[in-house]
């Protein structure tokens, strides 16, 4: 992911758009409804051209979902810790499974979390 970041910064750096160094929760409002407006757009795109069986379009959909969230991570100065939060995130999903060692479903497939989960 630390390419990715690196090139969606290196792609700010070029529009005059700012990045973070150090994590913050907090930035702007126009900044949050401006990161929040381009991941909902891509999500609609995504919803679309899935729907349609559109290979290419839900491609696309999915990179720049990528691009948008790189982002909003290095407009969060999170770039530096968001491998580890994506690790601390894989354990406590993986800890979701029910006591019996099989996965919990909700009705519409979303695994729950088990009585073990963290």
């Amino acid at each position: 992911m630390k390419k990715q970041l690196n090139h969606v910064e290196k792609f700010h750096d070029t529009f005059g758009i700012p990045n973070e160094y150090t994590p913050k929760a907090t930035i702007s409002n126009e900044l949050i409804g401006l990161r929040f407006k381009l991941m909902a757009e891509e999500n609609e795109e995504y919803l679309e051209a899935a729907k349609n069986g559109d290979l290419v379009e839900v491609a696309d959909a999915l990179g720049d979902m990528m691009y948008i969230l790189c982002g909003t991570i290095l407009s969060h100065g999170m770039q530096h810790k968001i491998e580890e939060v994506f690790e601390e995130i894989q354990r406590s999903n993986m800890s979701k499974l029910g006591e019996d060692g099989k996965p919990i479903y909700r009705e519409d497939g979303k695994v729950l979390k088990g009585p073990n989960y963290f």
